[in-house]
């Protein structure tokens, strides 16, 4: 993992640093090679954080297409496996969370989490974050080595797996060596795919990134539009790759490559540091810049938790033997060489990692390429799936005034041809508020308005609600927070829809104004608008409006009138002994 801190000035006098030569312009080490029989996280940090570009979580789920996935990882564990842990982690995970607007989760942790090396505290937070920034509805488990042996290490696989994760994510990795073999049989397991960074020195190959049963993951540069949008993505020239020197050629490498050799990596993602990712770690001091394949060997493993969620849903079994699913996929054409299926990975074939050029179809450098994750997701899980149904609601906060009206779009999407009757229903609500569905159920596929309408007496304060669909034995859960505020004395609101109105000279449209009283507000409000052009006449029904309730604006227009496009304010005004309240609303009236 290569790191840059967000701060003018570097601090780092807790690691321990070994500068390399050719990155002494760029970035210096944490923590040298490991020492025999010990493997090390890739973590370099960089001293020139201003000259990088980095990017959110959001970012990156566009750039690959995560976010036009439904999945979430929904009750699959992914496993983080690294030596000393991070003591601070829960709290390190909430500030990322709260930072980029992801639904917090409780770390699970095994193992003894109370380490104080910065450098596994910082790949650690690296792990954990950004495996639940693509995998949000995913159990997090930290198991946690005692120390960086490869012993202790595979000994926190094996809790893991015991654990019930369903993926684990090893972002550590140590020299080939004799034997290693004998290890393999840490990540042949039914139903568990593991992944491993490749390493962040260039060309080498590292354990266990280069077992065969463990899907290698490579590093890219990765450049995106202001939009979001992905423009370029070329080979990292720190991405660990090669062939090794023990193990021969996999079969699901047949026909890829020609060194009978096994290769690494497998696949790839973003790992430059200089296009890196943001990662809070208090143990080292707060926000730094992150790459290495550190970074990409946990979003990997978030990808699993994505397609074992749609497998579990159809009532399949979570996936095993990643590769041989991987190198069939990926595959473009029925000739030697293969090319690569554009359809489920993006070809990196450019730059290199000083021993080996990037190239298509598969190098040595990045694999296969980077996914297309959108479409990548969808072929790992089987086609034919079980009728269900998935649950989400939007926005995923309101802030209302006590006693007003929270409103919430709560969607139902149905999978694998459900088309059955799903009950809604909320829980967590405060004191004094109140719930209802429109519609009350949803047949297969649609949409319903959640209500919250919280009382004059409703304590201010931040509540989550659980909206709960049910149909038969299938039940799935969305989340909400709704937030109180504390009333400041009898007042009402004022809103207009819709906010914009498209119509020709001589025709009439019309607006539907809302007044919502707060804190026991009971006034009339009298209505009026202004901002009329010439040729417009204009009428509510009703005039006004008792504490809270709708009128009609109408509007009529003549045919001489000129066109173009005009704003309109819409006003209400109460009157009472304590004086007069106004507040309006903009809309907007173009007449063609």
């Amino acid at each position: 993992m290569i790191i840059k801190r967000l701060l003018p000035r570097l601090i780092v006098p807790a690691l321990a640093l070994t500068v390399t030569s050719s990155l002494m312009a760029k970035s210096v080490h944490v923590s040298g090679p490991p020492s025999p029989g010990h493997a090390r996280p890739p973590l370099q940090i960089n001293v020139t954080p201003s000259t990088s570009v980095y990017y959110n979580p959001s970012q990156i789920r566009h750039a690959y297409g995560f976010d036009q996935l439904t999945a979430s990882g929904a009750n699959q564990k992914i496993a983080i496996v690294d030596a000393y842990g991070n003591k601070s982690i829960q709290s390190d995970l909430n500030t990322f969370c709260s930072q980029f607007g992801i639904n917090p989760t409780t770390v699970q942790i095994i193992g003894n989490n109370t380490g104080t090396d910065t450098g596994w505290a910082l790949e650690t937070a690296l792990d954990v974050e950004w495996a639940h920034a693509i995998a949000p509805g995913a159990t997090i488990i930290l198991s946690v080595a005692n120390s960086s042996s490869s012993v202790d290490l595979l000994n926190a696989v094996d809790a893991a797996v015991n654990a019930g994760a369903t993926v684990v994510s090893m972002s550590w990795g140590g020299p080939e060596f004799n034997g290693m073999a004998n290890y393999d049989g840490h990540f042949n397991r039914p139903n568990v795919v593991f992944t491993a960074s490749s390493g962040d020195s260039g060309a080498g190959v590292e354990w266990p990134a280069v077992s065969p049963y463990v899907v290698g993951v490579g590093g890219t540069t990765l450049h995106l539009d202001s939009s979001g949008n992905r423009t370029s993505e070329t080979a990292w020239s720190g991405s660990g790759g090669g062939t090794s020197s023990v193990y021969s050629e996999p079969s699901y490498q047949t026909g890829w490559q020609t060194s009978n050799r096994r290769g690494v990596p497998d696949v790839s993602l973003i790992a430059d540091p200089n296009t890196g990712v943001l990662v809070y770690d208090s143990v080292n001091g707060g926000w730094f810049i992150v790459g290495g394949t550190s970074a990409s060997a946990p979003q990997w493993a978030a990808l699993v938790a994505l397609a074992n969620e749609l497998r579990v849903n159809s009532g399949s079994a979570p996936l095993s033997s990643l590769n041989s699913l991987l190198y069939p996929l990926a595959q473009g054409s029925t000739t030697v060489p293969y090319t690569v299926n554009p359809a489920y990975f993006y070809d990196v074939s450019q730059g290199n990692n000083g021993g080996y050029d990037a190239a298509p179809p598969y190098d040595f450098v990045t694999g296969l390429g980077s996914p297309v994750a959108n479409t990548l997701v969808q072929a790992l899980a089987p086609s034919t799936q079980n009728p269900n149904f998935s649950i989400s609601a939007t926005p995923a906060s309101q802030t209302v005034t006590a006693g007003a009206n929270a409103g919430f779009n709560v969607s139902v999407t149905s999978v694998g041809g459900f088309t059955s009757s799903v009950s809604l229903s909320v829980s967590g609500l405060p004191s004094g508020a109140t719930a209802s569905f429109s519609p009350a159920s949803i047949s297969g596929s649609g949409t319903a308005t959640l209500t919250i309408s919280s009382g004059s007496s409703t304590p201010a304060g931040s509540y989550t609600l659980t909206i709960t669909g049910q149909s038969g034995g299938l039940v799935h859960t969305a989340t909400v927070t709704v937030i109180v505020q504390a009333p400041t004395g009898p007042d009402f609101s004022i809103g207009v829809s819709p906010g914009s109105s498209n119509i020709k000279a001589g025709s009439s449209t019309s607006y539907k104004v809302s007044i919502a009283g707060t804190g026991g507000f009971s006034d009339s409000v009298n209505l009026s608008v202004s901002g009329l052009p010439g040729g417009v006449t204009a009428s509510f029904s009703p005039s006004s409006i008792v504490g809270s309730g709708t009128a009609t604006l109408s509007l009529t227009t003549s045919r001489s009138m000129p066109r173009g496009n005009y704003q309109l304010t819409i006003t209400g005004t109460s009157s009472a002994a304590s004086g007069s309240v106004t507040h309006s609303a903009l809309v907007s009236l173009r007449v063609r």
